[in-house]
Parts: structure tokens; sequence; C-alpha cells
């Protein structure tokens, strides 16, 4: 995978060559590459520049430089594409609620304007198919909130950034896509040039107490319980020596709708849950992908999406990308 380096405009500038490469993708989204004192080069490497891998989501902006002189190596850093966007609010006009709604792509196109971000980012003109009806939560930022929005449709977000055309300048094209099950027809083990580590986990909280305003008697609450099928309900699974309970507080909500919508969502990094991380070559995920997991010798498995990608490339140009999957904490 080759990275090109271009002024702060988006105009290329050649090649990144031994350097080492370190891209997050989904959680921190940020870059990190090591250069060569030697190969550093200002016109390149410095603040607003970007690096990127063309037609792939790996890159974004420089924003830190940190020689380290022992090592004869200067760092530099910054957030992804995916990254930038979580650096912007989604709010609405007035003190209220603001609804995503329509085709995805025509919403994303409008995101893009309103906020300013024309000079880094595009948005496909094609028919995803996906209809957003997303109501946004207050103090929301932009990649949370259309993250959300799509994954409610079942869609993702795809960015790839594109070199310009002769002379043109570079951009990061957005659009939605609908998530891939690989699940029946990835599966992913030991087998191969593959490195699996894989957890169930069976000691999370299966009863939630949830609280809200009032005092004694008069408090809100609200029971919520895990059941084996990672559904929660109102109604006990989980009795005796096999019940977990823990405390939910939220007295800055109004109704018991809204506390239970709250709890739910905390209840959900409560629970039982399996992980798996991966490392392999040769197989490039999207975020949001449904793939499947088995460790042999237990029999464990497991289907979940990909909520992380960590790109490396080495000075010599060997690379690997780990996954992580939803559920792996």
């Amino acid at each position: 995978m080759d990275f090109i380096a271009s002024d702060i405009y988006g105009n290329e500038n050649g090649y990144l060559r031994h350097s080492g490469i370190d891209v997050n993708v989904g959680t921190e989204n940020t870059f990190e590459i090591k250069i060569q004192n030697k190969y550093f080069d200002k016109a390149r490497h410095w603040y607003r520049c970007r690096v990127y891998a063309p037609g792939t989501e790996y890159g974004g902006i420089v924003r830190a430089v940190n020689p380290i002189t022992e090592d004869g190596i200067i760092k530099i850093k910054g957030p992804t594409w995916r990254g930038l966007l979580n650096k912007k609010a989604i709010y609405p006009e007035k003190n209220d609620y603001l609804v995503l709604s329509g085709e995805a792509n025509a919403v994303l196109a409008g995101l893009v304007r309103k906020l300013g971000l024309s000079e880094v980012f595009s948005v496909s003109t094609e028919h995803s198919g996906v209809y957003l009806d997303y109501v946004v939560p207050l103090q929301s930022m932009l990649l949370d909130a259309i993250t959300r929005a799509l994954e409610a449709q079942g869609a993702r977000l795809d960015i790839k950034y594109f070199s310009g055309e002769t002379l043109g300048r570079g951009y990061a094209m957005l659009s939605a896509k609908p998530i891939q099950d690989l699940s029946e027809t990835i599966e992913i083990s030991e087998d191969g040039n593959v490195k699996l580590n894989i957890l169930d986990y069976q000691d999370g909280t299966n009863h939630l107490i949830c609280l809200g305003k009032g005092e004694l008697a008069s408090r809100q609450r609200i029971d919520l319980y895990a059941w084996p099928d990672g559904t929660i309900r109102k109604q006990q699974y989980y009795t005796g020596m096999e019940e977990n309970v823990e405390y939910y507080e939220n007295t800055s909500v109004e109704t018991l709708a809204e506390l239970e919508e709250e709890a739910r969502e905390k209840f959900e990094d409560k629970k039982n849950y399996k992980q798996l991380k991966i490392s392999v070559s040769g197989l490039d995920l999207e975020l949001g992908d449904i793939v499947g997991g088995r460790e042999r010798i237990t029999g464990i498995t497991m289907a979940s999406p990909v909520v992380r990608k960590i790109l490396t490339v080495t000075g010599k140009g060997r690379e690997s990308i780990d996954y992580k999957l939803k559920g792996d904490d």
C-alpha cells in the first residue's frame, strides 16, 4: 500500500518512503508516521499537509510535529478523515432537536455544506438507497450522529480519499453504504496467517436498577434485565447466584421513558459479551462489516461488526491490519 504526501491544499507532492505508519480508524481515528531526519521535508510533512493511501480511508491531516532527537526521527501526527468529522458539533438552529431525514447521501451533502467542510470532503452524488429518519441527541458530534443515523438503517459511513486529477486537489469522498453481513461467508479462525484472541465473558451485569428523579417511594425507578440472547427486557431471566445487579442513576431526565432510553444505552456496555481480536493479512474489511470468528479448541464462535481497524506499515513496506469487533474492550 503506497502513501502519498500532499501540500496543505491537497496537491500531490510525492510518495512517502522509508516511513513507519500507523493509522487507527474507528476509535481513536488518528495517524502517526515516523520519518527519518534525512527524509523529512517541510513541504510535505508540515502542519496542515495531507498524507493518504489513494482509494482507501487511511490518511489524514498533519496537526502535530514531534522531533525525537535521540532516535533521529520525526513523528508527524493528526486526525484521520473520520477524526476530522468528529471535531465538528452538530446542532439545530434553535434550542431544539435536529432531525436527519431523507436520502442519506443528500443528508451528508447538506451537512458538509452547512459545516464548511468542502475544502476536504465531498459526497457521492449516487443514490444510496438508504433513507434516514434520526433524531440527533443534544450535544452530539458530527461523526457520532452520522454513524448512529446510518446504523439505525442498517448502513455505514464509507470514506475513500481520492487524489485529484492532473494538478487537481484531492478530497475525501463520503457515502452511505449498506452494512454487509459476512459472518456466513467469512469465518476467521487460526488457520493461515491469522492471530486470533477470543473471549466469552459471562460475568456481566444482568439486572440494572435504574433510578431517576424523586425521593424514596416517589422516586422514578425501572428495572431492566439482560437475557441470554443479548436482548434487554423488563422480565427477569437470571436469578439466585446467576443474578448480577448494578445501579444506574440519572436525575437529569424528566420522564420514565427518557430514563429507560438512557439506561438501555448504558446497559449495553455492562452485559455479558464476546470479544474478538483479529490480526490478519490479505483481508481488508470495512467498518461496520459483520464477520464471524471461531476458536477451535474451545469451540467459541461469534459474529460481530468491525468497529476499529489499525493499519501498520513498517519502514520496509511490510503491512498488517488489526481489527477490533464490537464488544471487544
